[in-house]
């Protein structure tokens, strides 16, 4: 989305998706941090194309998230895309329990309920933040400033089927995270179909 004003690919993309006839139940998915959706708007999406916005808590969002929209921008995207018939999703990531992380999300949560039509079609992905030993050389070369907690000692290590490490939390916060997003997603946004938790 940062750059589609230059190529207009996506435009391309939805429109290719929206009016051409298929055999099933084909969809285009698209995900920003980006909120100039005016180009999209009238296009003839047919309902094909689910716009996804990435958001996070506001905390996170300052610290993590520089040279993309402001999350509060996202979020009035997200209502306007929806306004215009596209079925869109909201991916929250990576969530991260800092202070108040209750209260943020939560808050999170309710500016996109506020944002959204009645009737929206709403999906919601939630992923945890997690970190691979390669991941964390690189960010940590990129930004050597970094303050992005990365401390393998407080994490729970998993291995993929081929033997991938990745640093993930503890079970008891994963079990508190999941527990306490599935409950304020299908309180606050009660149509939402929470896609997956990970």
């Amino acid at each position: 989305m940062a750059i589609e004003y230059l190529t207009g690919g996506l435009a391309t993309a939805i429109e290719h998706f929206g009016t051409r006839s298929w055999a099933g139940p084909v969809q285009l998915r698209a995900t920003t941090k980006f909120d100039d959706v005016a180009g999209l708007l009238d296009l003839p999406h047919g309902g094909r194309t689910r716009l996804r916005f990435s958001v996070n808590a506001a905390s996170v969002a300052r610290r993590l998230e520089g040279a993309t929209s402001p999350v509060a921008g996202r979020i009035a995207a997200l209502g306007t895309v929806a306004a215009a018939g596209y079925p869109v999703g909201l991916t929250i990531a990576p969530i991260m329990p800092t202070d108040g992380w209750r209260e943020e999300y939560g808050q999170l949560l309710d500016d996109v309920a506020a944002a959204l039509p009645t009737g929206t079609d709403l999906t919601v992905e939630c992923i945890t933040h997690r970190f691979t030993p390669g991941s964390k050389a690189t960010l940590t070369d990129w930004y050597p400033r970094t303050k992005l907690e990365m401390d393998e000692a407080a994490r729970t290590t998993k291995r993929g089927k081929y033997g991938a490490v990745k640093h993930v939390y503890p079970r008891d916060t994963m079990g508190e995270l999941r527990s306490w997003f599935t409950g304020a997603i299908a309180d606050r946004l009660p149509t939402a179909q929470l896609l997956y938790w990970t």
